[in-house]
């Protein structure tokens, strides 16, 4: 799973003679900020981190960037450290920017990533990904790819306190069989349950790789959603589903949610077949799931 070295751009430290050498390269800063858990590697291995870039065509944007030489810190993705990473991008603008992926080759922990910030360096302008996602090691296959973001500083944002004060987790939905249609959707909500409290009804409506959810078969779609609701733990969920077209039917193996807080990961096991109420389309159901483990349902 290694990436060869001649497919890689470095962050490293950038010289006024090599920014002369091209005038369509652009300086750019890339922020990662790391939560409560450092990210480890291997005794006597440094861990790497690679990131990618794509366009609104899912066209990767250059090749993959190695996030080496921290401008702050000796040591990068350290606990509560926010680390810079400064390199050279040729003929790409921030506004063409339009997804990423973050991963790395860590394994012995997994990584706590806030955010990922683009800069450029020449103009300012900025782009924020809200991550707040738990990155295993690489073998698990676990790339976070994400569109959603905001042209403002993550700083700009953390500080907002419209924003910050929301609490964030990660769906995973296992579908084994679905007859849908490119042409057909079907609404799917859901609603966590705590000891004590319970959220709203929150639609999953975007996957975070901006892929039709619930289309393939054997496949697993991943959502992020915030609620400004605190749960302690989920003891319940309330799954809802109502199909946009006739004779609807979709086979659901299992509901994984990850408190992006903690890392605490709640498993709900399905194994069933929603299919429409009387084949009349557009009539909410409802499916309530108390049984759950604290295990990754793909383990």
């Amino acid at each position: 799973n290694q990436l060869l070295d001649s497919m890689l751009i470095s962050s490293s430290p950038i010289t006024n003679e090599e920014n002369m050498r091209n005038f369509t390269d652009q300086e750019f800063q890339i922020c990662t900020q790391t939560a409560d858990k450092s990210l480890q590697g291997k005794s006597g291995h440094n861990v790497n981190v690679y990131l990618n870039l794509y366009d609104k065509n899912n066209k990767q944007l250059g090749d993959s960037i190695r996030l080496e030489n921290s401008k702050n810190h000796k040591i990068p993705f350290q606990k509560h450290h926010t680390d810079k990473f400064n390199i050279l991008l040729s003929n790409i603008t921030i506004f063409e920017i339009d997804r990423i992926d973050l991963y790395h080759d860590g394994q012995n922990d997994g990584w706590f990533c806030d955010f990922v910030e683009l800069k450029n360096l020449q103009t300012n302008q900025t782009k924020c990904f809200s991550v707040h996602q738990w990155l295993d090691k690489i073998s698990d296959n676990m790339h976070f790819s994400m569109t959603n973001y905001q042209m403002i500083s993550c700083d700009d944002k953390r500080y907002n306190g419209n924003i910050s004060n929301y609490y964030y987790y990660t769906v995973r939905i296992k579908t084994n069989q679905t007859n849908l249609l490119p042409n057909g959707s079907v609404h799917i909500s859901l609603k966590l349950f705590g000891k004590f409290h319970q959220t709203e009804q929150i639609q999953l409506d975007q996957t975070i790789d901006n892929q039709q959810a619930f289309h393939r078969n054997n496949s697993i779609d991943t959502f992020e959603i915030r609620t400004s609701t605190k749960l302690n733990s989920i003891e319940k969920i309330e799954f809802y589903y109502e199909f946009q077209i006739n004779y609807g039917k979709l086979s659901l193996e299992w509901i994984e949610i990850t408190n992006l807080t903690n890392g605490i990961i709640s498993c709900f096991p399905i194994n069933r077949i929603l299919t429409q109420l009387n084949n009349n389309k557009q009539i909410q159901q409802i499916l309530t799931l108390t049984e759950f483990n604290n295990k990754s349902c793909s383990d």
